[in-house]
């Protein structure tokens, strides 16, 4: 689902709001191809482009998808994201975080110290 508003934000725990500067987004026709390829990836819950700023912003569930997925759709496309040192150190720093968090979706759950299943060896 594409929402095409200018305020999307994420609404679970796993939900992450990225801004991807897209600098060959030059017309604003361009922003329905983008928005609707980005619309297509799992777990995508909304996006929106800024033709004067050159840039998307999207909202997706880390669980199901990452950073990488956006910026190789937005490539297949023919809409590259930026390659200046900055945003290549962004896009490594989000996919650290969405791989981190994805992690910790599928963590078990921590023992309770008056519960320490997992800790100590059950006594026979």
């Amino acid at each position: 689902m594409t929402r095409n508003n200018t305020h999307l934000k994420p609404q679970g725990a796993w939900e992450v709001k990225r801004r991807i500067s897209v600098p060959g987004m030059v017309h604003q026709w361009d922003t329905r191809t983008v928005t609707e390829r980005l619309a297509r990836i799992s777990g995508v819950r909304g996006a929106t482009t800024d033709v004067n700023r050159h840039r998307v912003t999207v909202v997706y569930d880390i669980t199901q998808s990452n950073f990488h997925e956006m910026l190789e759709a937005l490539e297949e496309i023919g809409f590259p994201a930026s390659s200046t040192w900055w945003a290549r150190s962004k896009a490594n720093y989000f996919q650290y975080l969405d791989t981190n968090g994805r992690e910790n979706a599928t963590a078990p759950a921590a023992p309770c110290c008056s519960n320490p299943k997992g800790i100590c060896r059950p006594r026979q």
